[in-house]
Parts: structure tokens; sequence; C-alpha cells
């Protein structure tokens, strides 16, 4: 089954692997954290994630900056709220911390809308480019992925 564009919480233990602020994760208190998926070829294991985050949390910084920067966010509706991608904050998860699906009313939610799919990828594809040219550094992806490689390799090992 593809996760493709699907909207999901992130588990809990992975926030208790390493402080991932130092690598510009964003992580909220009190909150859970929605990711929407994307699945590359290149990462079998793992999961590439958008972090979400709603403007009221801002003061409506972030669609100050979605206007300012528009391939590094992108704006998305939530249950009538005004919700945005940081695609540049994207990262990659271990299918392990893979929580469940956000749903509305009891219905899975996700983007089908092969437009919006389209839209998002272009932006993904525009920051893959700039960080692979060293333009801009954000989150340490593969580093981010290695962390928790370690993590699970150690966790087996108490574990067996």
């Amino acid at each position: 089954m593809s996760e493709n564009f699907k909207i999901y919480f992130i588990k809990e233990e992975f926030f208790s692997i390493t402080d991932w602020a130092q690598y510009k994760i964003p992580i909220k208190e009190k909150r859970p954290v929605l990711i929407l998926v994307i699945e590359k070829e290149e990462f079998p294991d793992g999961l590439f994630c958008i972090p979400i985050t709603k403007d009221d949390d801002k003061n409506r910084k972030i669609k100050a900056l979605s206007m300012k920067r528009p391939d590094f966010i992108h704006p998305i509706k939530i249950n009538r709220y005004d919700s945005y991608l940081l695609i540049q904050n994207m990262y990659i998860l271990h299918k392990e911390f893979l929580g469940e699906q956000y749903t509305l009313n009891g219905v899975p939610f996700e983007i089908k809308n092969t437009k919006i799919q389209r839209e998002i990828m272009k932006k993904v594809k525009k920051v893959d480019a700039l960080l692979k040219r060293g333009i801009i550094n954000y989150v340490p992806r593969e580093k981010v992925f290695e962390i928790q490689l370690k993590y699970l390799e150690e966790k087996k090992r108490k574990n067996p």
C-alpha cells in the first residue's frame, strides 16, 4: 500500500531518540506533529516527510514567508485551517516511526488532486537541487536517517 501524499502523525518514540531541533526538524510541544509523506525509491525503508504547520501558530509569519519564498512553503487546507507544508524542512523518517494516519471525520486525509501533487513535487525537486548545490542547507536528511538507523540497531541489539 502506498503512503504517498497522505498525512500522518509521528510516533512519540521518534522524539526520544535525540534533540531533533539541532537538525532543524520542527517539534511541537503538547501537540502532535503532522507530516505529509512522499515515497522515494532510493530510501525503501524511509519516507520523505514534509512537516505541516498552521499559520495561527506564527501570527501569519508563515503566510508572509510563503509569499517571499514560494518554493520553500506550500499552502494547503486541512479542516478549514490555513496550513503550510514546510518543504525546506523535509527529512527522511524510517517507516518504523510512522504513526497513525490523520483523519477528518473518520476519513483518512490525503492529497488526491494530481495538480496539487505536481505543484508540491516541483517545489520538492527545486529545494532538492538547491540543497545538492549547497545554495541552501536546512535539514541534513541523510544524517537524520542515519541517527534513526543507529537507534533501531541498538534497540534490536538490546531486545533481540
